[in-house]
Order: C-alpha cells, then sequence, then structure tokens
C-alpha cells in the first residue's frame, strides 16, 4: 500500500496523530481545569488514547487496503504516535514556560534536593535543572510515547492480520 497509496497512507497516520495530539492536549486541559489535576501527559489516559486511536487507525487503513502488510500497520502506529507525541511536547513546553511556571520550579527543586541527598553540592544544578527541564520532559515525553505507540502498533498490527487469516480461511471453506 505505501508504494501504491503513498499519499493517502501517510495522510491517514498524521491525521491519526493529530488527533492523538488534540485528544491528550484537550484532556490535560480539561483534567487540570475540572478535577484541579497537575499536569499529566504520562498517565493512565494519554496511553488509552494512545491505544484507541492507533486501533482506528489500523481500521480504518485496513479497509482502504484489506491486504496491508504488519509492517505497514506498525510504521502507521508509530507514525501516529510519534506525531501527536510533537503536538504534545508543543503543549508541554508552552505550559511549563508560559502557562505554570512554578511547575518547573516544583520539579527543580526537587531534583536540588534529590542532589543534595546523594552527595552532590548545590551550586549550579539548580539552574542546569532550568535550563535542560523542558528539553529532558520533551525527550521522555516523545520516547514514552513512542514505545507506548510501538507496542500498541505491533498488537494491533497481530489482531488485524490474524483476523485477516481468519477470514481468508472462512471464504476457502466456503468457495470449496
Amino acid at each position: 500500500m505505501i508504494s501504491e497509496n503513498s499519499h493517502l497512507y501517510w495522510s491517514k497516520s498524521l491525521y491519526w496523530g493529530l488527533e492523538i495530539g488534540v485528544d491528550i492536549v484537550l484532556y490535560c486541559i480539561v483534567a487540570q481545569w475540572w478535577w484541579d489535576r497537575p499536569f499529566d501527559v504520562l498517565g493512565f489516559v494519554p496511553y488509552m488514547i494512545i491505544s484507541i486511536c492507533i486501533c482506528l487507525c489500523h481500521r480504518e487503513l485496513a479497509k482502504l487496503d484489506p491486504k496491508i502488510s504488519f509492517a505497514e500497520l506498525l510504521l502507521a502506529g508509530v507514525c501516529a504516535g510519534a506525531s501527536g507525541s510533537l503536538i504534545v511536547d508543543l503543549y508541554a513546553a508552552i505550559y511549563v514556560k508560559a502557562y505554570d511556571p512554578a511547575y518547573m520550579e516544583q520539579m527543580v527543586q526537587q531534583s536540588v534536593e534529590l542532589a543534595s541527598q546523594m552527595g552532590y553540592a548545590d551550586g549550579d544544578i539548580a539552574e542546569s535543572a532550568r535550563n535542560v527541564f523542558v528539553p529532558v520532559l520533551m525527550f521522555t515525553t516523545t520516547f514514552v510515547y513512542i514505545i507506548v505507540s510501538l507496542i500498541m502498533s505491533a498488537f494491533g498490527a497481530f489482531l488485524v492480520n490474524l483476523r485477516k487469516r481468519q477470514n481468508n480461511g472462512n471464504n476457502s471453506k466456503q468457495q470449496q
């Protein structure tokens, strides 16, 4: 499918990545506003959003091309998860830098306390932690989302291929 309809394949994968990113950002905003829950991009609900969106992505791609391979479905899910994580990373950077800088300061203070417990001097740890907090947060979020996407995409692609084999087995029995 990638070679035949590459534009359609990538646009569907990126569409579901956009859906993942927007849904997780909306969840974070609603959770903070409604439940007074702090910044939460690595919780259970974002992982469920990733899983559901990847499942829907696979379903849509399987409808477009019933002969789609396991590798193509796996790649589509990972692409969707990675592109969705970029949107969440943008939200995280804006949240930490502009909306709630106190959150970053809390995390920096925790880092300083942890470093002092481990025997490091307090000197430049706080400033270094402030400088690397946002990039580390973005990298961690992207890395975790890609791993979750890889796992869920492999599981979903396996199920799609299993169902395809079962349908092919039933069709061959009916033709006999």
